[in-house]
């Protein structure tokens, strides 16, 4: 089987996704499964994807296609924990991620669900860069947190975590 070879992917509502052999080997998940299931015997049948929606599971396959010449290594740098590397986001995987939050969140997911490394480091600093500046009540709205202190809880929190508090 060649490395432009198509595999569907099958997500959880039943979309088909379709992308090369080599984009869907940005997942060490598909890549560790083709391997132990021998890629040739298997090439042909459609791979499940319970955990990821169709419209996801295509947006995530659009980026892997885009990075499928993209060789990564298992001691390369997390993105994310790197300093150094988090502001290198390159300029198209930025564009690639500004999408709705909710699509965002779920492509993380994704990502670390079908362990794509470089995919996931990338949304997590996205997410972050968007929380930088918030109070802490924006942040709750952003990441969908419901507030669940009663006032007199909060107060007391505020003033044990005086040096900490933003907002």
């Amino acid at each position: 089987m060649s490395a432009n070879s198509i595999i569907t992917l099958i997500s959880k509502n039943d979309v088909e996704v379709q992308a090369t052999l080599q984009a869907v080997k940005q997942s060490v998940t598909f890549r560790t499964m083709l391997e132990l299931l021998d890629e040739e015997q298997t090439y042909n049948i459609p791979i499940p994807v319970p955990e990821v929606d169709g419209e996801t599971l295509g947006k995530l396959m659009q980026w892997c296609e885009y990075h499928r010449e993209d060789v990564s290594t298992p001691d390369e740098p997390n993105v994310a924990t790197d300093r150094t590397k988090a502001a290198e986001i390159p300029q198209w995987d930025q564009t690639f991620l500004q999408v709705e939050r909710v699509l965002l969140f779920k492509l993380i997911l994704a990502a670390n669900y079908l362990e794509i490394p470089r995919l996931l480091d990338y949304g997590i600093i996205m997410v972050a860069r968007g929380l930088e500046g918030l109070s802490a009540e924006e942040m709750r709205e952003y990441l969908n947190v419901p507030n669940d202190f009663t006032p007199e809880e909060e107060l007391a929190k505020r003033e044990n975590n005086k040096w900490g508090y933003i907002g």
